[in-house]
């Protein structure tokens, strides 16, 4: 039981999950992650705030690539005295999870830039609790928010499940991790506009977008929208099946 514990604090691997350590796998997943913008949870060994930043560029003969700033300065500071952290994210519907190596640090415009080892293994991992649409240009979902820090909002879903959505907000104000936003309007095709409210998991600024890029869980769904929702899901999967990845 000791030994177990010590495995959870020390964040040891999952041993339902996948262990990919070829070189040129692990390149391929970084090379995802960027192209895809996906959001990356990095945590630092003695500092409680989980932070967020994205890959910025893989530079593969000299084993490095890099990372945007951290939003949290409490995080910042920690991976410089540490030079180590934990990166969580997802893709495809796969949990990853790696250990980076700092390896140099620099400011560009006044705005940090991280250059980590490449990972020597990533742990991969398929929940399957819920499916999680990736929203193609071909499937918009535009979604507006009433009262977003005293005005009205509006944006595109960028992915979907029946438990939360991701989204690009037309605005720069960050709301902070765990505020319940209200009046949130999904407007799934062919059906009237799901009203909701939504938990942020996690918000920060896209440099590519120049849009706020933002996550987080629903609150209060009824039945009727929980079914709406899944019926939704359920029949883009099904497309996918059929056709494949759009």
């Amino acid at each position: 039981m000791l030994a177990s514990l010590k495995r959870v604090l020390q964040g040891d691997r999952d041993p339902a999950a996948e262990q990919v350590t070829n070189r040129a796998k692990i390149i391929a997943i970084l090379h995802q992650l960027k192209l895809a913008h996906e959001l990356l949870g990095v945590t630092v060994s003695g500092c409680s705030d989980q932070s967020n930043t994205a890959i910025l560029g893989i530079r593969e003969k000299q084993n490095h690539f890099y990372l945007d700033e951290l939003t949290s300065p409490a995080a910042h500071k920690a991976i410089l005295k540490q030079r180590k952290a934990r990166i969580q994210c997802r893709l495809q519907g796969m949990e990853l999870r790696f250990a980076v190596q700092l390896t140099r640090a620099d400011t560009k415009n006044g705005i940090a830039l991280y250059e980590f080892a490449l990972p020597k293994s990533i742990s991969r991992l398929q929940r399957r609790d819920n499916f999680r649409l990736r929203l193609s240009p071909g499937l918009m979902v535009p979604v507006a928010i009433a009262h977003f820090e005293g005005k009205t909002v509006s944006g595109e879903a960028f992915d979907l499940s029946e438990g939360g959505v991701g989204l690009f907000l037309n605005t720069r104000d960050i709301p902070s991790r765990g505020q319940v936003l209200h009046e949130l309007s999904l407007s799934l095709p062919h059906t009237r506009p799901l009203q909701t409210g939504l938990e942020v998991r996690f918000a920060r600024l896209d440099g590519a977008q120049q849009m706020l890029r933002i996550g987080g869980r629903f609150v209060d769904l009824n039945r009727k929208q929980e079914r709406q929702l899944a019926q939704f899901l359920a029949e883009q999967q099904r497309k996918l099946r059929r056709h494949g990845p759009r």
